[in-house]
């Protein structure tokens, strides 16, 4: 009986240790992605127009 207790602590303690790990590594993943500037958007030049795309079936 005693060793069923002792094993149910452990993974309980286990659990709440390892949801709390998990919690923290995804709040500094968090704060990390909101600190980053996203990358520029390229502009297009004025005088070159962009070449269009034809579509093409599966069979080419």
């Amino acid at each position: 009986m005693g060793s069923v207790i002792l094993i149910s602590t452990v993974a309980i303690i286990v659990a709440i240790v390892g949801c709390a790990v998990i919690w923290r590594l995804d709040a500094s993943r968090a704060d990390e992605i909101e600190h980053t500037r996203p990358a520029p958007v390229p502009l297009p030049s004025p005088g070159i127009a962009p070449s269009p795309q034809t579509p093409r079936s599966l069979g080419e």
